[in-house]
Order: structure tokens, then C-alpha cells, then sequence
């Protein structure tokens, strides 16, 4: 899906000339009960999602669902969410931010959450995402997904196509 931002239009551009090829592509960051990733009642626990090292990556959407039992989906989970991204090791938010502040969720109905502007990383990056869980009942499973479009070059690098180091 290829929207209006500069990033999106620039990517169309590189893929029309045979530049670039995209592919669509989800990476998701999951806790689940069990394991190390659960998150508990009052707890803060931070996920890794890595970037493949065969692709850009553009960031269009972020959705997130998370359950209570299985097929209990929370409506409006009282969770905060921070993510930083190891290249720049820059924070996406000046503090944590509510979930349903920032993220879209499918399964309760809810409009996934579009980014004002795609974010374009580097390959072999990786994204560091911290979430709060500010309620006194443990998640059974969270997932958060940030759903967008590989890049692969052709022709060309990513500085001289998006412009960008």
C-alpha cells in the first residue's frame, strides 16, 4: 500500500523505474504468558524486533492486540508503549505513550494506526519496544505489529533514492 507521504512516493517513484522492488511485510513483537516475554500484572517488559539484513524497511501502520484468556480480547488495554530505534537509538515519543494513543486494533474493532509520516530503517536494525502493563492483570498474550513494505535494491542505494544516510 503506497499512501501520499514523501517516503511512500519516493519508493512508488524507484519501484516504477526498476530501481527498488517492495514487498509487503509485518514484524511483530509478541508477549506471551510462559515464556520470558510475558508481561505480568504491573510490569514493564521490553521486546526486540530485528530487522531483516536483506531489506529497508518502511513503517506504514502499528496495530496491537492483547487478551486476557484465550479469545478474550482487552477493548481498551491500559498499557504504555515506548520505542526507540537502535541505528539513531532515537525515542519515537518524548515519554511513553498510552496504547490506544498510538496504536490501531483490529479485533475489537478499532481502525488500525496509520502513521502521519511512514518511517523509513535501515536493514539490520533493530527496534527496541517497551510495554507497560499499568493494570493489575497479567496479559495472557500481547502483539504489536508494524506493518509496511521491504525494500529491495536494484539498482542504486537508499542514499541516493530516499535521499537519507
Amino acid at each position: 500500500m503506497f499512501g501520499d507521504s514523501p517516503v511512500e512516493l519516493m519508493a512508488a517513484n524507484a519501484m516504477l523505474q526498476g530501481k527498488i522492488y517492495c514487498e509487503n511485510f509485518t514484524y511483530t513483537a509478541s508477549w506471551v504468558t510462559g515464556t520470558s516475554s510475558a508481561l505480568g500484572a504491573s510490569a514493564s517488559v521490553d521486546q526486540q524486533i530485528q530487522i531483516n539484513s536483506d531489506s529497508d524497511f518502511v513503517i506504514q501502520q502499528t496495530n496491537f492486540v492483547s487478551w486476557s484468556a484465550l479469545d478474550t480480547i482487552i477493548a481498551n488495554p491500559d498499557y504504555l508503549l515506548n520505542i526507540v530505534m537502535a541505528g539513531s537509538g532515537r525515542q519515537i515519543f518524548d515519554r511513553p505513550q498510552a496504547m490506544v494513543n498510538q496504536c490501531g486494533n483490529f479485533a475489537s474493532n478499532k481502525i488500525f494506526g496509520s502513521l502521519p509520516f511512514p518511517r523509513l530503517l535501515q536493514a539490520n536494525n533493530t527496534i527496541t519496544v517497551s510495554l507497560t502493563n499499568r493494570t493489575v492483570t497479567a496479559s495472557n498474550r500481547a502483539d504489536l505489529a508494524f506493518r509496511g513494505f521491504k525494500i529491495f535494491y536494484l539498482q542504486g542505494t537508499r542514499q541516493q533514492i530516499f535521499h537519507v544516510l
